[in-house]
């Protein structure tokens, strides 16, 4: 009995040890004790860097979320104070506002060269200058004005002054080319009394032409180039000029550089 002694203190040890020593002892499958539970792992000591990082990502996480929902609080607010200041108007409704769209403004220099072809033989130079308006497509009105140097086969030259307002078609949209037919009144008054023009040439006009958009400028606007051919159709009041008297047909070659305007 005495030698069974050892091995019974060495169980009874063995039962008694602490965990940590049990888990390095051998056991059998199903009789292991469970492992023990990890320490948890100590967080990085707080520094201003790491709390301003910290503060960075949540608010670039929330900001996605947060703004639409601020927005669209800040809209219902602002409509909620325009309701309320309309009602303490006496107004129970706000008016719909009115729309205001500029038209498109468009300047033209042109020079000009006219040559009579029936009724009438002399030719006619001139520089003018010119304003569009376009309200919207197709339609637009212009008004042009030129000086006109205009020279007799007899050897005489008459200066002139022309007015012509017109309406115009112009197809393009407002792309690189604009395509436009014009049609309108010619006007023109000549002034040198040694000649003794007629008092007035009155008439009428009919042209096709294309104006190219070489920039923009601004919202709508731009510069380019436009070229013109026109017929003419007018005769003369008094004077003493066979060649201005009387109804007669030409017709007329119309080029320059052109600029539009959308705002002001």
């Amino acid at each position: 009995m005495i030698p069974r002694l050892p091995a019974a203190l060495a169980l009874v040890s063995a039962l008694l040890a602490p965990r940590a020593l049990l888990a390095q002892v051998p056991c059998f499958p199903g009789t292991c004790p469970p492992p023990a539970p990890a320490a948890p792992p100590r967080p990085p000591p707080l520094t201003p860097e790491l709390e301003l990082a910290t503060r960075a990502r949540l608010e670039a996480e929330a900001r996605p979320r947060l703004e639409p929902e601020a927005r669209a609080a800040a809209a219902r607010q602002v409509e909620e104070e325009r309701r309320r200041a309309w009602i303490a108007r006496g107004v129970q409704r706000e008016p719909n506002p009115v729309r205001l769209r500029l038209p498109l403004v468009e300047v033209l220099a042109a020079g000009r060269w006219f040559g009579a072809v029936a009724g009438g033989e002399y030719t006619q130079q001139a520089v003018g200058l010119g304003a569009r308006l376009r309200p919207g497509e197709p339609l637009a009105f212009e008004i042009a004005a030129a000086y006109d140097a205009i020279d007799i086969p007899e050897g005489e030259r008459t200066s002139a002054v022309t007015l012509e307002p017109s309406v115009v078609l112009i197809w393009g949209r407002r792309e690189r080319v604009d395509v436009y037919l014009r049609s309108g009144l010619d006007v023109t008054l000549p002034f040198d009394e040694g000649a003794r023009p007629p008092a007035v040439m009155l008439g009428g006009h009919v042209g096709l032409g294309c104006q190219f958009r070489v920039a923009r400028i601004g919202r709508g606007g731009f510069v380019g180039w436009f070229a013109e051919a026109r017929g003419l159709v007018r005769g003369g009041l008094g004077g003493e000029v066979s060649g201005l008297k009387g109804p007669h047909a030409g017709w007329e070659l119309i080029f320059g550089p052109s600029a539009g305007f959308w705002d002001f």
